[in-house]
Parts: C-alpha cells; sequence; structure tokens
C-alpha cells in the first residue's frame, strides 16, 4: 500500500498552518485589573484559571491547523496505491498476458467461448495501459514467450488466439511470463492470468510464486453453469483383434446439468473417408453421476481400422462430443509355446488360455500357438511368430538367450514362466539371461499352507486393466501359490552400482507376502514378462507350486495369460496416445526412407522412416483425432495409422471451490470476474483510490468541532456583578472567611418578604424577635 499525490505542488498551502498559531499569539487575552481587598485569593484563582485557558487555546490551536492541513491535503489530490509509493500513475509499464488456451476453453456460455471471452477482458487492459508501455501475451500452446513490438501488436495476437492441446502447464506459462518481467528495465511489472479457475488447469498446482516487484492479477473467464454431455474416456477390448473377433468398447459419461436422455454412438471410417454409424444406444445421463455404456462391434474387415464414439446433439463444449480410436484386425497373432517334456501336456495349459479349441474352430482366436519341446526351442523358425513363451525353461545356453534378446529387440514379445527346472539360481543366471529378463533369481520361497497367492496392489498397468471392473471381485486367494522364485531386478542388485547400468525389470504385481509375481522389462522396441511361478504342472502333481490353471474355474488365469501376452506383442505399435505425445508404430517395410501422415484436418507431412528397427514416430499430434499413415505406395505398400485422444486435464472445467482456488492462487491474490472489477483492480494497483472527499470530510470535521469547542471556551460573562460578585465569591470560597482582618465590607441582607396580609392591613409586618 502507498500514497501519492496527483497534484503534489498544493501541498504548500500546508503552510498556512502557521496563521492560527500567529493568531493566537496576537489575540491572547489579557488580564483585566479588579480593585479587591482579598488581593491574595484572586490571584490564587487567576493562575488556576491561566492554566485551564492554556489547555483550551492549544486544543484550538490543534483544531485549527488540523483544518488548513486536511484541506492543503484535499486540493493535493492523495492516492492510496496497492503497490508502493508510485509518483506517476502514467508512466511505462512491462505487462505480460497469460492466456489458458486449454480445449476446455472452447466452453461456451451466452454464445461466446472463454477464449474470446479471456479476449474482451484483455482489450479493457490494453485500454489501460499507459503508452509505451511493453506487452507480452503467453499461451499454454506454447512458444517461447517475448516481448511484441507494440501493443496493438499484442493486442492482433490476442484476437489470434485458438484453443489447442497444452505444450506447457498454466503454472509454467505464468513461471516464464514472471521470467520475462524480470528482465525488463522497466519499473513498473504487471502480470495478468485469465483462467477458468478448474481443475484441469489447476489441479496437481503448486502455489503461484511471483517476485515481489511484480502485481499479479487472475482474471476468472470460467462459465458458472455450463450445460454439456462429455464423453470421458473409451476402454477397447484390445488393440489386435483376430478377424471376426468383435471389438468391445466401453465409454465413460459424465453431465453437467439437470439428468438428460441422449444417444451416443459408434461410428467407423470408410475407405472413402466418411464415417459408417455401426452402432446406436439411448442413454440416461445424470448429473454429477458418472455412467458407462458398452458396444460390441463386429464384421470389422481385416486391417487397421479406426473409429470413434459420439454423441448425439448440440452442448456447451465441442471438444468432449467424440473420442476416436484405432484397432489392427488380422489373422490370429502367430507364437510359440515352448514347453518341457512331454511339450503336449505341459504347454496345454497355456494353450488352450491363449486360443480355446471353440474359439480356433470358429476362426476367432486372438493367437495360433504352436507347442514345441523347450530343448528343440534354438533350432525352431522364429521369424513368423510375433511372440514367444516359455515354460519352465532350465538353464539356457547363452546363444540361446543372445539370439532371444535380439529377437525381442525388433518389437516382439517374450513370457516366461519360471518353475522348477531352473534348478539352481547359480546355473540359471548368466549375463545373457539378465539381459532379457531384467534380473537374477535368489531362491525358491515356500509357503505350504496356502496363505500366499496373487494379490495386484492396484490395476493401472495394462497387463491388469481388464480386472478393472471386477476389482475386489478376483478370488485370487481361491488360487494359492506354495512355491515361486524370489526375482530381483538389475536395478536393485548391489554391483549395479559398479559400473553396471543395464536396466532393470519393473513390478507389475507382487504376492501376498509381498514379493515380486509379474514383472516388465523392455528390450530394445519388445517387451519381456517375467512370471515368478509356473503353470506347467497337473492338478494332480503332489509338487505342483500353484494352482492358477488347476484350480476350479481358472478364469482369472486365461485372462491373465492373454493380457501378458498381447502386452508383450503390441508394445511396438502406440496405436491409440494422449494428444501431444508421439506415437511410435512399425513399418514392415525397410526399404522405404519416409512415409507420409494425414492428420484429422486433411494435411498432409513427411516423416521419416527408421530403418534400422522398421519403425516411424509421429510427434506432431496436438490436434486429436484419426491419423492415417502411408508408406511403399498404393500398390504393395503400407497403411496404418494412430488416435490421438485428448488427455482428461483438457476437457475437465469443473471449477474449484473457492478454498481450493485459494490455496493455489496464493495468499492475498487479486481475482476479477466482471469488466468492473477489473477497471477497478487495475485503478486500484497502477493510478489508486483518491482520497480528496475523505480529507474534505475530515477537514469539515476538523472545522467544526473549531467551531464547537470556541463557542463553549469563549462563552460571554456577565460583567454586571463587579466587584462586589467577585467579592462575594471570594468571601464565600476563602478559607479565611472568619478572620475580620480580611473580610470586607458587610452588605445587609435583603429584607424579608412582606407578608399578603400585613398589606392588606396597610402596615409593615412585625419584626422578628430579637431585631427590634
Amino acid at each position: 500500500m502507498g500514497i501519492s499525490f496527483l497534484a503534489p505542488l498544493a501541498l504548500g498551502a500546508a503552510a498556512l498552518v502557521a496563521v492560527p498559531i500567529a493568531l493566537h499569539l496576537i489575540m491572547r487575552r489579557k488580564p483585566v485589573p479588579h480593585p479587591f481587598p482579598a488581593l491574595r485569593f484572586l490571584q490564587q484563582r487567576a493562575v488556576a484559571n491561566r492554566r485551564r485557558l492554556r489547555v483550551s487555546h492549544l486544543l484550538l490551536l490543534l483544531l485549527r491547523m488540523a483544518a488548513l492541513a486536511l484541506l492543503a491535503l484535499a486540493f493535493a489530490r492523495p492516492v492510496l496505491r496497492g503497490a508502493a509509493w508510485l509518483a506517476d500513475g502514467e508512466a511505462p509499464v512491462a505487462a505480460a498476458f497469460v492466456f489458458d488456451t486449454a480445449p476446455r476453453m472452447l466452453l461456451r456460455e451466452a454464445n461466446r467461448t472463454r477464449i474470446e471471452q479471456a479476449a474482451a477482458m484483455a482489450k479493457v487492459l490494453f485500454g489501460k495501459l499507459p503508452p509505451g508501455s511493453s506487452v507480452a501475451v503467453v499461451d499454454t500452446g506454447g512458444g517461447p514467450p517475448a516481448f511484441a513490438p507494440s501493443a496493438a501488436a499484442a493486442a492482433a495476437r490476442v484476437d489470434r488466439l485458438v484453443a489447442a492441446t497444452p505444450a506447457t502447464t498454466l503454472p509454467a506459462a505464468i513461471a516464464a511470463a514472471a521470467r520475462l518481467l524480470a528482465g525488463s528495465d522497466t519499473l513498473r511489472r504487471e502480470l495478468y492470468v485469465f483462467t477458468d479457475c478448474s481443475h484441469g488447469a489447476w489441479d496437481n498446482a503448486a502455489a503461484v510464486e511471483v517476485p515481489s516487484d511484480t502485481s499479479i492479477l487472475f482474471v476468472d473467464v470460467g462459465a458458472p453453469a455450463p450445460q454439456n454431455f462429455a464423453i470421458e474416456s473409451l476402454e477397447l477390448g484390445g488393440e489386435q483383434l483376430a478377424a471376426g473377433t468383435p471389438l468391445a468398447v466401453t465409454a465413460s459419461l459424465a453431465r453437467s446439468g439437470p439428468d438428460a436422455t441422449r444417444a451416443v454412438a459408434v461410428e467407423v471410417l470408410m475407405p472413402d473417408g466418411r464415417y459408417a454409424r455401426r452402432a446406436v444406444k439411448r442413454v440416461a445421463w445424470k448429473e454429477a453421476a458418472p455412467t458407462q455404456v458398452d458396444f460390441e462391434i463386429g464384421g470389422l474387415e481385416p486391417g487397421v481400422r479406426q473409429g470413434r464414439v459420439v454423441s448425439d446433439g448440440a452442448d456447451d463444449l465441442e471438444a468432449d462430443d467424440a473420442r476416436c480410436f484405432t484397432v489392427a484386425v488380422g489373422a490370429a497373432a502367430p507364437v510359440i509355446v515352448a514347453a518341457p517334456q512331454p511339450a503336449a501336456r505341459t504347454g496345454l495349459f497355456v494353450a488352450e488360455a491363449l486360443a480355446p479349441a471353440g474359439l480356433r474352430r470358429a476362426g476367432t482366436a486372438r493367437f495360433s500357438p504352436t507347442i514345441v519341446a523347450i530343448e528343440d526351442l534354438a533350432t525352431t523358425d522364429w521369424r513368423s511368430a510375433r511372440g514367444i513363451v516359455l515354460m519352465d525353461p532350465p538353464p539356457l545356453p547363452p546363444e540361446t538367450w543372445e539370439a532371444l534378446e535380439a529377437w525381442v529387440a525388433e518389437g516382439r514379445g517374450l513370457v516366461v514362466w519360471l518353475g522348477s527346472r531352473a534348478a539352481a539360481p547359480q546355473q540359471f543366471d548368466s549375463e545373457a539371461s539378465r539381459r532379457v529378463l531384467g534380473g537374477r533369481l535368489v531362491r525358491v520361497w515356500r509357503e505350504p499352507g496356502g496363505g500366499n497367492y496373487l494379490a495386484p496392489a492396484a490395476l493401472d498397468h495394462p497387463i491388469l486393466a481388464a480386472f478393472r471392473r471386477i476389482g475386489d471381485a478376483v478370488p485370487w486367494q481361491d488360487f494359492p501359490v506354495s512355491r515361486h522364485w524370489e526375482f530381483t531386478p538389475d536395478d536393485e542388485v548391489p554391483d549395479a552400482a559398479k559400473g553396471d547400468d543395464r536396466s532393470g525389470a519393473a513390478i507389475v504385481a507382487a504376492y501376498r507376502d509381498g514379493l515380486p509375481a509379474i514383472l516388465e522389462h523392455r528390450v530394445g522396441l519388445g517387451t519381456v514378462v517375467v512370471v515368478t511361478t509356473p503353470a506347467s504342472q497337473a492338478a494332480g502333481d503332489p509338487d505342483a507350486w500353484n494352482t492358477l490353471a488347476t484350480g476350479f474355474e481358472p478364469w482369472p488365469f486365461v485372462i491373465l495369460a492373454n493380457e501378458m501376452l498381447l502386452h508383450a506383442i503390441d508394445t511396438a505399435d502406440e496405436r491409440n496416445v494422449v494428444a501431444g505425445e508421439p506415437a511410435v508404430l512399425r513399418i514392415d517395410r525397410r526399404d522405404v526412407a519416409a512415409a507420409f501422415v494425414r492428420t484429422p484436418g486433411g494435411d498432409d507431412f513427411p516423416a521419416a522412416v527408421d530403418q534400422k528397427r522398421g519403425t516411424i514416430t509421429v510427434t506432431a499430434t496436438e490436434q486429436p483425432g484419426n491419423y492415417s499413415i502411408r508408406a511403399g505406395g498404393d500398390v504393395g505398400g503400407v497403411a496404418t495409422g494412430f488416435s490421438a485422444t485428448l488427455a482428461p486435464a483438457a476437457i475437465d472445467y469443473r471449477r474449484l471451490s473457492p478454498a481450493d482456488l485459494a490455496a493455489v492462487l496464493g495468499p492475498g491474490h487479486r481475482l476479477a470476474r466482471t469488466e468492473t472489477d477489473l477497471v477497478r483492480d487495475v485503478n486500484l494497483e497502477r493510478v489508486g483510490t483518491e482520497l480528496h472527499g475523505w480529507m474534505i470530510a475530515l477537514a469539515a470535521l476538523a472545522m467544526a468541532a473549531d467551531w464547537v469547542v470556541a463557542n463553549r471556551f469563549y462563552a460571554p460573562r456577565d460583567d454586571d456583578a463587579g466587584p462586589t460578585a467577585a467579592a462575594a465569591f471570594v468571601g464565600a470560597n476563602a478559607a479565611g472567611a472568619d478572620d475580620p482582618r480580611l473580610a470586607g465590607p458587610a452588605v445587609p441582607p435583603p429584607p424579608p418578604p412582606v407578608p399578603e396580609s400585613a398589606r392588606r392591613r396597610g402596615g409593615p409586618p412585625p419584626l422578628p424577635e430579637g431585631d427590634a
């Protein structure tokens, strides 16, 4: 807070406070002499009167001085400022305007989007900028912050703002703008932040901090009562489908506003670029109650197929009315199941879980497994296989591990179920095996009482995502694990600190005893999944390590076996990504140098092909929708694609509570919601609040107090009493009034009143006895 003056020269009028001082000195009352015998008592009384008059005169002097000083201050037009003692409210400033341009800012209210509302508020501020000010426009769409050549250029930049996938967060954009202002030579720095005050903008954000010499004003452009139907997320039954297998799609819906009924549809992209509607459901949307709707889409032709889930009708935000997806439909993926002898029996559980006989006969199985003896693995042709499953492998030669490593690194998948054939850890572990598995075996853990079983702590990993619908209802405790290997990832091996920079396996799920059960290790472009207990032992085997595959209705094992292999062989292609993140896809043509990418808006651009790995990486994925990729020409070429969907935060427009908002904006934050608030806050910060009226009012009060006090102290005296009244007063109050030497002449008392009866008789009243 600070005070400055719009007319500082008027402060010279404060010198007039000397006028009442001079008048009081000149017009001091002089004592009036009164001849009186009892002079001593009059002198004592005069001393007391003089003391009382000094206090009265001093009070009057101060009131008159205050009145003149307040009038001088009023004519100087004092201004109360919010930042500091600023001498000139029209001096140039360095101002930075920070805009949140996430897609949720397209939320429409009163036929105006939040970005349009922010631009309108910014124009009000541009009109308040002093001439010569430096202006910068920063948004969350990315780009280095810089000052515009002129205020007009900055205003034009604001008019061109568009909603886009955020390249940075709003707090990061604010910090960048603050750093830009800190490097300015201008004395006064102002920062304006235009935000919808939503969860999407401020969740998980620390309190905003800017330098103390920079004033910051938050401008709230959020919509208080939106009416919207949102498709928040999609969940696919799989990104890789066998021909003839229906695609399962689950859409999560949310409603802002009163309950309503609206249709949701699944549309598939056709070769001519049109979307054909394949399924429609009427859905009852409940306010603040998430809803799920399930679809099954059959008849998808082989190849890469793209589609979208849409809600019918219009609402306040179009960005969340559709969600796109991409899946690959083709023949069942060939996989090799390498099992110990007799391979046909020990590999049966996993082979049936991956491709049940009924699905194989119908031609709808996801996988086409081939069971081989693990001893014959080295002589088997792996080139056509998408994945390999090792069932209870024994110690393998280093050449086999090295061949597996090179094969997986090209983008394929390997699943290893460790069992009793691993023998002693020192025989199984080798440098080659640890490069593939991502760790080493320590020892076998035994718990025969049945108290140990698979116990995933969370279902966030893609391998466990299929269990989310069931959650805690999965009966893992019905399939106890009596023995399993203790597996230590390489990043936890003590000698890793001695120069071994090999990355270790990551734990996906653990047992109830806390030791790892499922681990994932990336090798080049491929993935290795390790399970620390086998699935190749018969139900009647007394030495069986678990009952995962042999227990009563082991449906969790069937799901787990499929999801592990799907995750292992699908990691080379990223067909569904978050907008703004890179997409990596495999191109099975290494004789082409570039591929062409078509965006959802119809634009084409080239992308280089990594001929060593046979992959293409697309980084320009900011626009949500379906992307198509072509390489090698229309005849004999490669056609693939991927989908980009907006992150949940990009479309989360739910407003923060006042308490949460105050926590992220920081203590003492300034928040403007209307143009009136905006002008008021700018005036308070830059121009300040004039105190002229208050100064006039205080001066008037001081003058009124002077009049009241003067009339009280200078009240007229009764001069007719003369010396007689004074002598009577002194005589009545003097301590020695009975002393005849000090007593003055006696004053006879007034005669007694004449009774009415005596006046009627015409004679005087009788004298009292003793006075005759």
